[in-house]
């Protein structure tokens, strides 16, 4: 009786006693360390930036710490149609970027700028005290290193914000509900392996998350003070100013909010005139990141929105890949086709979309039950309005899909959070109706939810603590070697590449994605559109990695089929020589003569 009674004030204390803040503090922090230590200083966790979007947002913003403004390396023949189109000219020199967003771009560069200076101070102070020159780093990837330093910069920006989102969530989760449960959904934040995967790609997902957790917050800030009767126009000032901070990160976040405003047109008085704020502050700022693309490419909408055109004229690649991009023969019936295949497909790989969580899927369950607070209830339907505007926004653009299942189009990644808060709710109100007071049992069943909903992150750790694992981003990327291009090349010369943001981060050589025929790129060369700079093609398993030789022949680069397989005369072309590369092999440079070859000269 006595150990019995010991074990249950034991259980006590860990639920209702002085020592819950202590343990959940505990196990928060440790769950935080645990997981740094594991993705960034094992050999089998973190292995560089793996999606191509979050490389070229990389190259945009080592251009700007280095003083060149929001510029890129890459070249998407699509860019240089647009501005011969729009402008008369293409910018060879100084190409300014008109894909991507600005935010995060800035964000990493300030972050580049500032581990310089450090590393940098170390360097100095290494000269006088040795042990501290290991904090020092190279700032130009080589064939010594297995990772580059900025990689980890960025991936470590990305951590920052997910663990502030978990920050934020949790306060939102302790407004809705209660300390209990906001605790125990931060906790499955940290082991959904979903945030893992995107924070250590380098896509900027978590800076989203941390952006849309926090108009979340206080668009539920907004919902208490109407129910309280007190002010809410300074709340919703805020929610809209930072869904301007999302649109800037990713502009199809605009779709979300369109659906905060669908809600907040519907449930403030007097109707229509919050939401009519909220647009005008949202308008003035991303305004202003439309004049500058208008400014410097004639469009200002850049060349982003093109990509909606994923689907109808083949992939995004193969539309980036051209030399023009035609909306003819599109027509509203294709373009409804379109949407409707997308919003299927979202909707049967829903469960891997919100990170394999059982507690965020029966958020869609949890909207028949009626919740006792009036801003829970409220908010759900928010959230299920930007939910259904964001699935109709990454249906209309597609979500291309990356290595791993990793979409830089993805917005499902920013709803998990709050769906698990709104599906754990509703599955503890079920279990307290089974009326079991046993604290143990109750322990138990926690025990067993926090389990279900980690599991991938439980296989991914398995996976790693086995033992150590090539430690490039194998296939496609071998970032010690796609370095040494930058040594056989100058900064005047031009790489062609089916992938060039590779080239452009880790060679930092001027970049062209792969023309879609071979003529495209033999009327470049001869013209002179790039001032006659194309010295080089490498070609990857980006190109080559097929399962069989009939899907390189008939899929997106057909046109380059003979040089992938290396079965092509190269007596006509431009670039004569070739030589291949590691890893195994499997990757080729041509080029214009032999500069691989060390000369006493």
């Amino acid at each position: 009786m006595a150990t019995e009674t010991k074990v249950q004030q034991f259980i006590h204390k860990l639920e209702e006693g002085g020592w819950v803040k202590r343990v959940k503090f505990a196990v928060i922090v440790s769950a935080v360390i645990f997981n740094i230590n594991l993705w960034f200083f094992r050999d089998s966790g973190f292995r560089g930036l793996s999606h191509p979007k979050a490389m070229e947002q990389a190259v945009i913003a080592r251009e700007i710490a280095r003083g060149h403004g929001f510029s890129t390396l890459m070249i998407r023949p699509a860019a240089l149609w647009l501005f011969e189109e729009k402008m008369g000219r293409f910018p060879v020199d100084r190409q300014p970027d008109i894909y991507h967003a600005p935010l995060n771009p800035y964000l990493n560069a300030g972050v580049i700028v500032v581990g310089d200076w450090l590393s940098d101070f170390f360097r100095k102070q290494g000269e006088k005290q040795e042990f501290l020159s290991w904090l020092a780093y190279d700032k130009v990837m080589n064939t010594k290193l297995f990772c580059y330093a900025y990689d980890r910069m960025i991936a470590g920006l990305q951590v920052l914000f997910f663990l502030l989102a978990v920050l934020i969530n949790y306060y939102t989760a302790r407004r809705l509900f209660d300390d209990r449960l906001a605790a125990f959904a931060a906790c499955m934040m940290l082991v959904c392996q979903r945030f893992w995967d995107y924070a250590m790609c380098g896509l900027p997902q978590m800076l989203m998350l941390f952006l849309f957790s926090a108009a979340a917050h206080t668009l539920v800030r907004a919902i208490e003070a109407r129910y309280l009767r007190k002010p809410t126009l300074a709340w919703l000032s805020a929610t809209a100013a930072l869904f301007g901070l999302l649109a800037l990160t990713h502009a199809l976040t605009i779709w979300m909010f369109a659906g905060a405003l669908l809600y907040v047109a519907l449930s403030f008085r007097p109707l229509g005139r919050a939401a009519a704020v909220m647009a005008v502050i949202f308008m003035a700022m991303y305004t202003p990141w439309m004049i500058r693309n208008y400014q410097v490419c004639g469009s200002p909408v850049g060349l982003g929105w093109y990509s909606g055109l994923h689907g109808l004229r083949g992939t995004e690649s193969q539309l980036m890949r051209s030399m023009e991009v035609s909306l003819a023969g599109l027509s509203p019936l294709t373009f409804r086709e379109k949407v409707q295949v997308n919003t299927v497909d979202q909707m049967l790989s829903l469960t891997s979309a919100l990170g394999a969580s059982m507690m965020a899927v029966i958020f869609f369950v949890a909207l028949l039950h009626i919740f006792k607070r009036p801003e829970t209830a409220s908010f759900r339907w928010a959230l299920l309005a930007m939910w259904l505007c964001a699935v109709l926004g990454m249906a209309v653009f597609g979500v291309p899909e990356g290595v791993g299942g990793i979409a830089a189009n993805d917005l499902h990644v920013l709803f998990i959070p709050l769906m698990i808060c709104y599906g754990l709710g509703f599955v503890l109100v079920l279990w307290t109706r089974f009326e079991v007071n046993i604290k143990l049992a109750r322990l138990a069943f926690m025990s067993l939810l926090f389990f279900v909903s980690s599991l991938p992150f439980i296989e991914s750790t398995l996976q790693m603590l086995a033992g150590p694992r090539i430690q490039i981003a194998w296939p496609p990327y071998v970032a010690p070697y796609i370095a040494v291009l930058g040594t056989w090349t100058t900064e005047s010369e031009i790489i062609t590449s089916d992938m060039p943001w590779a080239v452009a981060w880790y060679a930092e050589r001027k970049s062209l994605w792969l023309p879609d025929t071979v003529q495209d790129f033999v009327t470049l060369n001869d013209y002179k559109q790039l001032n006659g700079a194309i010295v080089g093609l490498y070609l990857t398993p980006v190109s080559g990695y097929k399962g069989f030789i009939n899907e390189i022949a008939k899929g997106e680069y057909k046109e380059w089929a003979p040089f992938i397989t290396h079965n092509v005369s190269t007596r006509d072309f431009p670039l004569k020589v070739s030589t291949p590369l590691p890893y195994e092999n499997e990757c080729t440079f041509y080029s214009d003569r032999d500069r691989w070859t060390p000369r006493e000269d």
